[in-house]
């Protein structure tokens, strides 16, 4: 009888414990797991600083919605990490972290760091406590960015001048670009989504002299941000060019239509696409342009 009054208190500790298990497991989530610091690392050279509508620098890594994971992930790519983690605070977490790493939904993101911070591939894993775990595979190598900050160095130092404007800048590049690339459409009609191609980065027009629109894009909001010119790229469904915030105003500028494939085979050179506002765009009616203005709200 004495050993069963011993245990009494036992069985009735585990009873409270099965019967306030829940809030007992939201108090240990709550108080101890999210109550562990994060530690945020610095950001790397290539982070960039300007502000956006749509995304936000932040140092919370504990998401309450949506929103927040969107600015969490930006945080990390724009800072060039190899590897994060943070937690999710809501129900919804685990359903929102897998539509936001979706590819289609993962390059908006992208599309507002620089290019040398953005992925090739991203693996994420969650646990039950809605740990979130993400690992980057860069675009580019560290030796592919070598190559093209010493080729730009060569670049600029041929075609830029002291006293040029901002704008002089950007249309000397742009046609220095165009007037050494031709667009690769042989390898549009084969293997478009092999992403390792270099016509998709900016080893294509500096190196080959080939390019797609990443490439393009690449290879402009490369040299812009060497300008600190604040810019991001755009995506459409099916094409992805560059967007500019020049002299208090944002401008579109598509160096892949400006470079027209002929039929004579010569290479052409347009200035149609070269800084131009959203409605200038939407008139030329290209069908190629129409993208979510929510997403890129500075282009409305």
């Amino acid at each position: 009888m004495r050993d069963l009054l011993k245990l009494l208190p036992l069985v009735i500790l585990f009873i409270l414990v099965f019967i306030y298990r829940e809030p007992i497991t939201e108090y240990i989530v709550e108080k101890i797991i999210f109550s562990k610091e994060i530690y945020i690392e610095e950001p790397n050279q290539y982070a960039l600083d300007y502000d956006f509508e749509y995304i936000k620098t932040t140092d919370d890594f504990i998401a309450d919605n949506r929103q927040e994971i969107l600015n969490i992930i930006y945080t990390s790519l724009n800072n060039g990490y190899d590897n994060f983690y943070f937690y999710c605070h809501y129900e919804e977490c685990q359903e929102d972290v897998s539509d936001i790493t979706e590819p289609e939904n993962l390059i908006t993101i992208s599309n507002y760091i620089h290019p040398y911070n953005a992925y090739r591939r991203v693996y994420v894993s969650t646990n039950s406590f809605d740990k979130v775990e993400i690992r980057i595979e860069k675009s580019y190598t560290k030796d592919n960015i070598n190559s093209i900050n010493q080729k730009l160095d060569q670049i600029i130092k041929e075609i830029i001048t002291d006293d040029m404007s901002d704008k002089e800048k950007i249309t000397v590049f742009h046609n220095y670009i165009i007037d050494n690339t031709v667009y690769d459409s042989n390898y549009l009609e084969t293997n478009l989504n092999d992403i390792d191609n270099p016509s998709h980065k900016a080893l294509g027009p500096l190196f080959f002299g080939r390019a797609l629109c990443g490439g393009y894009a690449d290879v402009m909001a490369i040299f812009l941000n060497r300008l600190n010119i604040p810019n991001y790229r755009i995506s459409s469904s099916d094409h992805i060019w560059n967007f500019v915030y020049l002299d208090n105003n944002w401008y579109h500028l598509d160096l892949t239509w400006d470079d027209p494939v002929t039929d004579s085979g010569v290479n052409m050179r347009l200035d149609t696409f070269l800084l131009i506002t959203t409605e200038q765009l939407e008139n030329l009616n290209t069908n190629y342009h129409i993208y979510n203005k929510t997403i890129y709200p500075e282009a409305k």
